[in-house]
């Protein structure tokens, strides 16, 4: 389906207002699109109910989330719950994963790899918000959620190789050849 009017570089937003495609709100609007999207794909990927269970979650909040921002907060809202709701979800997943070292190599799993890509682009979206904060005040709400989701998705990654039995490849910090000299 087309329409023609984003020939020239402009698109409508639920508000009314007419922007170009570069504008920050719709710059962070395609960001979050395709970072559902890419949860829809890391879904797919993985063969566990709970995990699939919580990205589908993580789905319909964004959706909310976005309709939150576009409408100037006139439209439906992210959930008060949500940040709890992953704190909940990040302790459930790390008490199965045991300890937890950082500088983790995406990969492992097919389903650690998608996860991880997810990750990378929640964090996109998580800048692009705050990008958008700058010009335009967003729910303080909203730049939490996103930070939380992103370690969400991570201890999502973890627990997907954990469950493969794939150790993860972790990346030395700082190196440790250069300490000594």
């Amino acid at each position: 389906m087309y329409s023609r009017r984003g020939d020239k570089g402009e698109t409508d937003t639920p508000s009314g207002k007419r922007l170009k495609k570069d504008d920050p709100i719709i710059e962070w609007e395609g960001t979050l699109d395709e970072l559902i999207a890419q949860i829809g794909y890391s879904k797919v990927q993985v063969p566990w109910e709970d995990v699939t269970s919580d990205l589908s979650q993580v789905q319909m909040d964004l959706f909310h989330l976005g309709e939150e921002i576009l409408t100037s907060g006139k439209g439906r809202k992210l959930r008060e719950e949500g940040v709890s709701w992953m704190e909940e979800r990040i302790a459930i997943y790390l008490k199965e994963i045991g300890e937890v070292k950082l500088f983790v190599i995406p990969g492992g799993s097919k389903e650690a790899a998608s996860l991880q890509l997810s990750r990378t682009v929640t964090r996109r979206a998580e800048r692009r918000l705050v990008e958008l904060d700058l010009v335009e005040k967003v729910n303080p709400l909203s730049l939490q959620y996103m930070n939380r989701l992103s370690s969400l998705i991570f201890m999502m990654a973890l627990a997907a190789n954990k469950r493969n039995n794939i150790s993860e490849v972790l990346f030395s910090w700082p190196n440790p050849e250069k300490l000594g000299k």
